[in-house]
C-alpha cells in the first residue's frame, strides 16, 4: 500500500510524472529487489558501503549478502531479515524506480524524509508504512478511535485490496460532524455498541466497488449497482460481527439501505476513511455507539 502514497507523493510534488509513475506500476512485477537496495533502505548499510559490495560482487562469485557480512557491514540475522523483505511492495517500488533510472536511492531517501517531515511521523511509524503491514498503517491513519473502529477498519480495508483492487490505498481518516455525497450504502448493526458502516462516493466512484463485487458492468450508481455494494458491506460486517462474537459481543445485521441521489451524513462520532482506487475516491464511512442521519438533499 504504501508504494502507493509514496508514489503519489512524488507526483504530486512533481517528482514524478503521472505517466512515469504508471510506468512504474505497470512493470514493478519484472523487478527482482536486490538485497543492497532492502539494506540501505532499512538505513543498515550506506550507499556507498553498497555500491562497495556491488563492485565486489562483480569479481567475486558470491552473494551480496556473504560479501557484506565478510565486510562487517551486515550480521547473519539482518541479512536474514533483509532477504525475507524481497517480496515487499515499496521494496520493489523502489527497485523499479532505480531500474528506470528515475531516481538514485539517495533522492529516495531525500524524498522520504520530506514525506515523513510533511505528515508528521515519527521513525517508527515510518517503519510501520513501509513494512507493508496493513493493520499497521491503518493503525496510523485513524483519528483516535476504540479498540472496535480499527478493528472494523482493518476488515474493511483488507476485504477491499482483496476483493476489489489490490492497489487500493489510503489517506488519513478524519472525524467529522456530517459529510455531502453523491450516493451512498450503508448497513447498521444493533448490538452493545450500535454500529453504522458503509461505503459513499462522488460521481461514478461507488461503481469501483459495485463491479468487481458484483460481477457486472454497472454504467451508473443507479440501486442494482448499490445493491452490490450493499452486498459487500453485508460480507465485511459479517466477518467482523464473527471476529466480536469470539469476545462476547453479539451484534444483529440490518438490511443494507442505498440512496441513490445526493444526500447529507450527520452525527457525532462519525468517522470517514478515504480508499483511493484507480483514480477514485471511496470513502468508508463509521460510527460506533453513536446514531448518523441521512438526509435527501433532493427534497431541500
Amino acid at each position: 500500500m504504501f508504494d502507493q502514497v509514496f508514489g503519489n507523493y512524488l507526483v504530486n510534488t512533481g517528482y514524478l510524472s503521472e505517466e512515469e509513475f504508471k510506468d512504474v506500476l505497470a512493470d514493478k512485477d519484472k523487478a527482482r529487489v536486490k538485497l543492497g537496495v532492502i539494506a540501505v533502505t532499512e538505513k543498515l548499510m550506506s550507499s556507498e558501503q553498497a555500491d562497495e559490495v556491488n563492485r565486489l560482487q562483480a569479481m567475486m562469485d558470491k552473494r551480496f549478502g556473504d560479501i557484506a557480512i565478510e565486510k562487517g557491514y551486515l550480521t547473519d540475522d539482518q541479512v536474514g531479515r533483509l532477504l525475507k523483505k524481497q517480496g515487499n511492495s515499496y521494496m520493489i517500488f523502489v527497485q523499479t524506480l532505480l531500474d528506470k533510472n528515475l531516481m538514485s536511492l539517495d533522492e529516495v531517501d531525500t524524498m522520504l524524509k520530506h514525506f515523513q517531515s510533511v505528515e508528521g511521523f515519527s521513525d517508527s511509524e515510518m517503519d510501520d508504512l513501509v513494512s507493508g503491514d496493513v493493520d499497521r498503517t491503518i493503525a496510523l491513519y485513524l483519528p483516535d478511535s476504540d479498540e472496535l473502529g480499527t478493528k472494523h477498519c482493518g476488515i474493511a480495508i483488507r476485504t477491499f485490496l482483496r476483493l476489489i483492487d489490490s492497489e487500493a490505498y489510503v489517506s488519513k481518516a478524519h472525524a467529522v460532524s456530517e459529510v455531502k455525497v453523491d450516493n451512498f450504502a450503508f448497513q447498521t448493526l444493533v448490538g452493545n455498541p450500535k454500529i453504522h458502516a458503509g461505503f459513499a462516493g462522488e460521481d461514478k466512484a461507488l461503481l469501483n466497488i459495485a463491479g468487481p463485487f458484483g460481477e457486472e458492468d454497472f454504467e451508473t450508481v443507479d440501486l442494482d449497482a448499490l445493491d452490490a455494494v450493499g452486498e459487500f458491506i453485508n460480507c465485511i460486517n459479517g466477518m467482523f460481527a464473527s471476529d466480536v462474537s469470539n469476545n462476547g459481543i453479539d451484534v444483529d445485521m440490518m438490511p443494507p439501505e442505498f440512496h441513490e441521489t445526493p444526500c447529507r451524513i450527520s452525527g457525532d462520532k462519525l468517522i470517514i476513511f478515504p480508499i483511493h482506487s484507480k483514480e477514485q475516491t471511496i470513502y468508508f464511512l463509521l460510527s460506533i455507539d453513536s446514531d448518523w442521519k441521512v438526509e435527501d438533499l433532493a427534497e431541500e
